[in-house]
C-alpha cells in the first residue's frame, strides 16, 4: 500500500481495489474527535446543506411510501372499484388474485431495481443511478395512467400490473441508492435522524396518497383515480433534477481513485475547515478495509457472504424483514381491510390517514429517542409492544361486531404509532450503518432485495388471509403477527448490536474483534484510546 506525499500529489487507485492516501498537515486525530463529539444541535446548525440533499434525495422514498399504500387505498374508491373490480353479491370488490398480484408483483420490481442497483451504483455513480430511476418512473407513472383505457377489465388490470412492476424497479433503485447515499455523507451525530429520513418520507407519501384519496373518494368518475396516478409526475421528475445537481458521493469518488474529486464533492457539503479530515477519514477506512481484503480484488455480491462481512451482511438482512414481521403490510391495506368488515369507506381511509399521520409524529421523535436511548433497546421495547396490541386484535377479531371493528381500526392506528416510535423509525439506520463502506452499495443492495421479496410475501399472501372471497381470517390475523413479533424479538435480542455514537472506523474494529453482541455498546475502542493519549 502507497501514501500520496501531499495533497497536489495525482491519485491513483491501487491494484487490489484500495485508495492511495494523502499525507495531512493537520492534526487529524484531535480533529477527528471533535467532530465526533460534537452535540446534535450542534451538527444540525453545522451541516445545513447536507441536510438539504439529505431531503432531496428522499423524494425515493417519498415516491415509495405513496405507492405502497395507493394500491390498497384506491380499492376502497367506488369509482376504481367500477373499473377494475368484479361483482360479488351486492358488492363490487376487487378479487383476491388481482389485489395479490398488484400488491406483490411491485415488490418483485423492487426487488430486480435493488439487485442490479448494487454493481451500478458502483460503476457509474449514486447521481447517475438515482437520476436514471427517476426517468423509469416518469415512464411508469405513464403506463398507469392510461391502464383504465383498455377494453376488458383483465386488460386493463394487466396493463395497471405492468405499469406497477416498472415503477417498482425505479422504487428498488431510489431506496437502495438513497440510503447508501445518505450513510456516506452523514455526520456521526445526524447519522440515526437523516437515515431515518427514509421512514419519514415513506409516510408523508403515504400521508399525501391518503388524503388525496379521501378527498376524492366521492367521485364516481374515473377522474378521481386518475388524478392520483398523475400526481406520481411530479415528484419522479423532481427526482431526475435531483440526480444532476446533488454532489456525487466522495466515498464512491475516493473509492474510484478520484481523490480530487472527493475533495471537490466534499467542499460541497462540508465546511471548508472540515476538508482534510473528512477526506482523511474516508481514504483511511477504505484503506483498511481493503487490507484486510486482500484476496478479493474485485468486488462483487460474493464478498458480502464471506467472512466478518457476513454477520454484517445478516444484520442487514434482518434489519430490512422487521418492517413486515411487526403488520406493516396489514397498516397499509387497513382501509380496504375494514370496509370488507363492513366499515364506511370513507371512515375506513380516514382511520388509514389519522394512522399516518400519528405515525409521521412518532418517526420524529424517534430521532430523537434513537440519539438517547440507543438503536437496539428501542427496538427491542417497540416490538414487544407490538406484539401485545396484535394480541389484542386478534383477541377482538373473536368477537365480530360493530364495536371490535372500531378496536380493531384504532389498534391498527397504535400500531403504526408505536411502530413509527420503534422499529419503523430505526431499522433505516441499523440496516446503513452496519456494512462496510466497501461494500455499502452492494450490502444495501442485498437488503432491499430482501425488503422488497418479504414486502411481495406478505402483499401476496394477506389478501388471501383476510379477502371474503377466500381466507376471511378478518381480526385473528392479529395472532399471526403476534407470532412473528416473537420471532423478531429473540433474532434483535441476539443478532442485533448496539452501534449508536460510533463512527465507520470503530463499527469496522468491532466486527473485526468478533465482539458478542451485547459487547457492542461497552467496548471502548482502540481508536479512541489513541486519540486520547494523543490529545493528552
Amino acid at each position: 500500500m502507497t501514501e500520496l506525499q501531499g495533497q497536489d500529489s495525482k491519485p491513483t487507485q491501487a491494484g487490489d481495489g484500495s485508495v492511495e492516501m494523502y499525507e495531512f498537515k493537520a492534526s487529524p486525530e484531535t480533529l477527528s474527535n471533535d467532530l465526533d463529539n460534537a452535540s446534535v444541535w450542534e451538527s444540525i446548525k453545522s451541516y445545513p446543506i447536507i441536510i438539504f440533499y439529505c431531503i432531496c434525495l428522499s423524494i425515493g422514498p417519498l415516491i415509495y411510501g405513496f405507492d405502497n399504500i395507493i394500491i390498497s387505498v384506491i380499492t376502497a374508491m367506488p369509482a376504481f372499484q367500477a373499473s377494475f373490480g368484479s361483482p360479488h353479491g351486492s358488492m363490487t370488490i376487487i378479487p383476491a388474485l388481482w389485489l395479490s398480484l398488484w400488491n406483490a408483483f411491485i415488490q418483485v420490481g423492487v426487488m430486480i431495481g435493488s439487485a442490479i442497483n448494487g454493481p451500478l451504483a458502483d460503476r457509474f455513480g449514486r447521481r447517475t443511478t438515482f437520476g436514471a430511476a427517476g426517468c423509469i418512473s416518469t415512464l411508469a407513472v405513464g403506463i398507469v395512467y392510461i391502464s383504465d383505457r383498455s377494453s376488458s377489465v383483465d386488460s386493463r388490470r394487466g396493463v395497471y400490473l405492468a405499469g406497477k412492476i416498472i415503477l417498482g424497479l425505479a422504487l428498488g433503485m431510489f431506496n437502495s441508492t438513497c440510503q447508501t447515499y445518505i450513510s456516506e455523507i452523514a455526520p456521526q451525530k445526524l447519522r440515526g435522524p437523516l437515515l431515518s429520513f427514509f421512514t419519514f418520507f415513506m409516510l408523508v407519501g403515504q400521508l399525501i396518497a391518503v388524503s388525496l384519496v379521501l378527498a376524492r373518494i366521492n367521485i364516481m368518475t374515473p377522474s378521481s383515480y386518475i388524478v392520483c396516478f398523475a400526481s406520481q409526475w411530479g415528484p419522479s421528475g423532481f427526482a431526475v433534477l435531483v440526480g444532476l445537481f446533488m454532489p456525487e458521493s466522495p466515498v464512491y469518488l475516493a473509492r474510484r481513485g478520484k481523490l480530487d474529486s472527493a475533495r471537490k464533492a466534499l467542499c460541497r457539503l462540508y465546511p471548508s475547515t472540515e476538508i482534510d479530515t473528512r477526506m482523511r477519514k474516508i481514504t483511511e477506512t477504505l484503506t483498511t478495509e481493503a487490507e484486510n481484503n486482500q484476496n478479493s480484488a474485485e468486488i462483487s455480491y460474493l464478498d458480502c457472504f464471506r467472512g466478518t462481512d457476513w454477520r454484517r451482511t445478516r444484520i442487514v438482512l434482518y434489519a430490512n424483514t422487521m418492517q413486515q414481521c411487526l403488520g406493516v403490510t396489514m397498516l397499509t391495506n387497513a382501509s380496504y381491510f375494514l370496509q370488507l368488515g363492513g366499515m364506511a369507506a370513507t371512515h375506513s381511509v380516514m382511520i388509514s390517514q389519522i394512522g399516518v399521520g400519528v405515525g409521521l409524529v412518532a418517526n420524529v421523535i424517534s430521532w430523537f429517542a434513537m440519539s438517547l436511548l440507543g438503536r437496539r433497546l428501542i427496538l427491542l421495547w417497540s416490538t414487544v409492544l407490538t406484539g401485545l396490541i396484535w394480541v389484542g386484535v386478534g383477541i377482538a377479531g373473536c368477537f365480530p361486531s360493530s364495536v371490535s371493528l372500531w378496536f380493531i381500526g384504532i389498534a391498527i392506528m397504535v400500531v403504526g404509532v408505536v411502530y413509527g416510535l420503534g422499529v419503523g423509525g430505526t431499522y433505516p439506520v441499523v440496516a446503513a450503518e452496519t456494512s462496510s463502506l466497501r461494500l455499502r452499495a452492494y450490502t444495501q443492495g442485498l437488503g432491499f432485495v430482501i425488503n422488497g421479496f418479504t414486502s411481495w410475501l406478505f402483499n401476496f399472501i394477506l389478501p388471501y388471509m383476510f379477502d371474503v372471497d377466500q381466507g376471511n381470517w378478518g381480526g385473528k390475523l392479529g395472532f399471526f403477527f403476534a407470532g412473528l413479533c416473537l420471532i423478531t424479538l429473540v433474532v434483535i435480542w441476539f443478532e442485533i448490536p448496539e452501534m449508536m455514537n460510533r463512527t465507520y472506523e470503530e463499527v469496522d474494529e468491532m466486527f473485526a474483534k468478533r465482539l458478542s453482541t451485547r459487547a457492542f455498546k461497552g467496548y471502548q475502542s482502540e481508536r479512541a484510546d489513541n486519540a486520547k493519549k494523543v490529545d493528552g
